[in-house]
């Protein structure tokens, strides 16, 4: 019997981590399983067509926020050809409210909720799978094999991994609080999986614990071993508690390698209101320290996430939570929407409280009584400049030059997004775009015009400058005696100094060496 276990991706670059746990649960009690890998940017009849070709007897279909509707179309149609195959649901999207799915995708046989590891054994045994099947434990982490056969063949993915399930916290935006019995696996076996990530020097791991410091022993003994066999190649993603790090945490941290780590730390907003709502107690002092004291070790990335929509916050205090947020100058700022999830507690009091979501997945805040659909809409576009012109790093002099003339980030990115056409912007037409506005708000051009050419140039050899760069000075190689291949600018001032002092500056610009943000190596030459 030929048991297909199918993900749907939201990337390529993605793995997922469900499907390899259940495989393993599958062959060791004897049956043929494997698992048919797809992304949702893939057209339906494609995905559908690899399906029939792998002949499955029985299907197994993994189910969440990003690839429902994929799994909608698609087993449909598989069900119109094989009437007879039995067809399985598991997965978050589909855990919480099984028997309203069954009768919404009348095409599947059942639901397996919850931890699919102690069942799907036993469901897959069974000669046509019928209704709703649900566990009455957890899974024994310390049981599961490691979830990865293919390291060799995923060398250019992301590899998902759990050294722990569940999550004290109850945070009430989010299905982890369905949860809250955290279990460990034993750190002789995570330091043993690790070391095989390590040793097939596979590009990145990111750890789906709920908050990887939680254990703040286990955080710091993990941490110690992957600095200890660090292949110089890897990198791991952990999402942290920001206020949780403790000082003998981040006095290891300073000395580890540039990109052996990123760190993901929620802090959703800065309104201690609505934190209270949401039932998220965090220290936000501590967390701004925490924060600060990695960033100035400029050695890990951090990624800051804020979450509009949330209650009691109106359109105002996010701005202010924005800019609180802001102040910290994370690598990364995440402004993400509420999501309104079957499972969670903020989903069950969404009338009591007021919250209008849509009913299509994501299932996305349309408004709440403190903030209006067309106050979400000018938060997307708060979102698309924040993701342009700060997150991508490829404007951040220019950017900084334009705040200086600034009392809020939120305010002026919000500004200049809103001063965008309604069409698609050129990748020259965005540097373009932010002179003409930064004139407008008391900017030098000719100092703005230097600075977007120094970012431009930090990214890559232009090809040709946006309109406003000065061409400058011609510079050759050869005077210096560099190599042809070296990229040599001559600038009025000292671009690469915050004051900006009036001294000629020659940089040679080093793409072969970039640092973690991805910028080329400069040296001064004069």
């Amino acid at each position: 019997m030929r048991i297909l276990l199918v993900a749907v991706n939201a990337k390529y670059s993605h793995t997922n981590l469900a499907v390899r746990y259940l495989r393993n649960e599958l062959r060791a009690a004897g049956f043929d399983a494997e698992i048919g890998e797809y992304t949702i940017n893939q057209q339906p009849r494609e995905i559908l067509a690899d399906i029939v070709a792998r002949a499955p007897d029985k299907l197994f279909f993994s189910c969440y926020l990003w690839n429902i509707r994929m799994i909608r179309q698609v087993g449909a149609d598989f069900r119109l050809l094989f009437p007879d195959t039995p067809i399985v649901l598991g997965g978050p999207e589909v855990s919480f409210d099984p028997q309203t799915q069954l009768t919404a995708m009348p095409w599947a046989d059942a639901v397996i909720c919850g931890e699919g590891e102690p069942l799907v054994a036993r469901v897959a045994g069974e000669k046509r799978p019928r209704g709703i099947y649900r566990g009455t434990g957890f899974a024994d982490l310390d049981a599961l094999p490691f979830p990865y056969t293919d390291l060799a063949a995923l060398q250019n993915r992301v590899l998902y991994y759990e050294s722990s399930r569940g999550c004290p916290f109850g945070c009430s935006y989010c299905l982890s609080s369905a949860d809250r019995t955290p279990r460990f696996r034993s750190l002789e076996l995570v330091y043993r999986d690790l070391q095989r990530f390590l040793d097939a020097k596979v590009m990145q791991v990111k750890f789906v614990d709920r908050t990887f410091n939680l254990d703040a022993r286990r955080a710091l003994a993990i941490w110690r071993y992957l600095a200890e066999h660090d292949n110089g190649v890897t990198s791991f993603q952990m999402e942290l508690g920001g206020d949780l790090t403790t000082g003998e945490q981040l006095a290891f941290l300073q000395a580890v390698r540039p990109g052996l780590f990123q760190f993901e730390i929620g802090v959703q907003s800065t309104c201690e209101q609505a934190l209270q709502k949401i039932c998220r107690a965090t220290d936000l002092v501590k967390l701004r320290e925490n924060v600060a004291a990695v960033k100035a070790a400029g050695n890990i990335h951090q990624h800051l996430d804020l979450i509009a929509g949330l209650p009691l916050e109106t359109f105002q205090r996010f701005g202010q939570s924005y800019d609180e947020v802001f102040s910290m100058r994370p690598q990364q700022l995440q402004l993400g929407f509420l999501k309104l999830l079957r499972g969670s507690s903020l989903y069950e009091k969404r009338t009591e409280y007021g919250i209008i979501h849509s009913a299509e997945p994501p299932y996305e805040v349309l408004c709440t009584p403190q903030l209006s659909f067309p106050e979400l809409a000018r938060l997307k576009t708060v979102e698309e400049m924040t993701e342009t012109y700060y997150n991508s790093g490829r404007f951040s002099h220019a950017l900084d030059y334009l705040l200086e003339y600034s009392v809020s980030p939120f305010w002026t990115l919000l500004a200049l997004g809103e001063g965008m056409p309604a069409r698609a912007v050129g990748k020259y037409e965005y540097y373009e775009r932010l002179l003409d506005f930064a004139v407008r708000q008391g900017c030098d051009r000719e100092i703005m015009g230097w600075l977007m050419k120094y970012d431009l140039c930090l990214h890559e050899r232009p090809r040709r400058l946006p309109k406003g760069c000065p061409m400058g000075e011609p510079s050759r190689p050869a005077q210096y005696g560099l190599p042809p291949a070296a990229h040599v600018e001559t600038f009025p001032f000292d671009v690469t100094c915050p004051s900006r002092p009036s001294i000629r500056t020659v940089l040679v610009f080093d793409y072969a060496k970039r640092d973690l943000f991805g910028r080329a190596a400069v040296k001064k030459l004069e």
